[in-house]
């Protein structure tokens, strides 16, 4: 009877032990699922999408929010998914979307932020972001936006695409001067791209010349 008794301790211990550890299991997740958010100073709080900023902070707070809730419900691990539980890898999967949202959100806002210390505004981050260009090309693209440049043009943006052309191998004056020995070399730069030889230098043509600048 006295070993029974003591059998029936131990079972009643472990059984209690085994349950205190499934609580601290439940309440103490193996992994620090919580992302990390940008400092207000390194990134663009005032970005000319302020719903991009928005989403940001949604995003990043709901990975580390989501990824507690699986494990706490489910004792999903999202970071060592079961590759047999499709519920485990699709809670995974979702978790990794959410982190790599929250990741190009945070470089476009980051970019943003070094573009606005140079000097450039919403507008102008706008315009490189929809052309895919660099912060250096901007002001080659604004000067052909608005009108193309053309035989008489005089300017610090002719003497840059007179550059360009010349480290490609046509021989003309590097002056800044848009006369007709330059109007012949975007010509020909044009027919090389298959592009309409205007001899004018629009944003398509920039857009070429850019490439080898």
């Amino acid at each position: 009877m006295k070993r029974l008794s003591i059998v029936l301790l131990i079972a009643i211990n472990a059984y209690i032990a085994f349950n205190q550890y499934l609580s601290y299991r439940r309440y103490n997740p193996p992994t620090n699922y919580h992302y990390p958010i940008a400092p207000e100073d390194s990134i663009d709080v005032h970005y000319h999408r302020p719903e991009a900023v928005t989403e940001y902070y949604r995003v990043a707070n709901e990975a580390g929010v989501f990824a507690r809730k699986v494990w706490f419900n489910d004792g999903i691990d999202v970071l060592f998914p079961d590759e047999r539980d499709e519920q485990s890898l699709m809670a995974s999967t979702y978790y990794n979307q959410l982190i790599s949202q929250a990741r190009e959100l945070e470089a476009r806002l980051r970019a943003s932020k070094k573009l606005k210390k140079a000097k450039y505004d919403n507008e102008a981050i706008a315009f490189i972001e929809e052309k895919g260009i660099a912060q250096d090309e901007y002001m080659m693209y604004k000067a052909v936006q608005e009108r193309p440049l053309s035989k008489g043009d005089t300017s610090a943006v002719v003497w840059k695409v007179q550059g360009i052309l010349i480290k490609l191998g046509y021989d003309i004056p590097h002056d800044g001067l848009f006369i007709e020995i330059t109007e012949d070399a975007v010509k020909k730069f044009q027919k090389s791209r298959k592009l309409l030889a205007s001899g004018k230098v629009d944003e398509m043509t920039m857009r070429e010349l850019l490439k080898h600048q």
